[in-house]
């Protein structure tokens, strides 16, 4: 009775070994994916962070340029201003 219970006991460590092993194998397996999953969501933040830079560089441009257009037009809209002003009111209701 004592070599089976030892060889029930045996067989039962043995199970228990092989459990934890595939326990082992299947936590190391998530971790890789995990790992996998983290280095993608990384790269792709990355190349959201780039694409959000590029985009508020096209929102808010420069400001010596957008006073630089806003003197333009500026100019341009007094340029077309000036000899509709200075003209004699009849010539205007004609």
């Amino acid at each position: 009775m004592s070599d089976e219970a030892g060889s029930v006991a045996v067989r039962l460590w043995r199970d228990r070994a092989q459990l934890r092993e595939e326990e082992r194998n299947d936590a190391q397996a998530r971790l890789r994916i995990a790992q996998e999953k983290v280095a993608i969501l990384m790269a792709e933040n990355e190349r959201l962070e780039a694409e959000n830079a590029r985009l508020r560089a096209l929102q808010a441009p420069d400001e010596s340029v957008a006073q630089a257009e806003t003197d333009l037009q500026m100019e341009a809209l007094r340029g077309a201003l000036l000899p509709l002003i200075a003209q004699p009111m009849g010539r205007l209701n004609a």
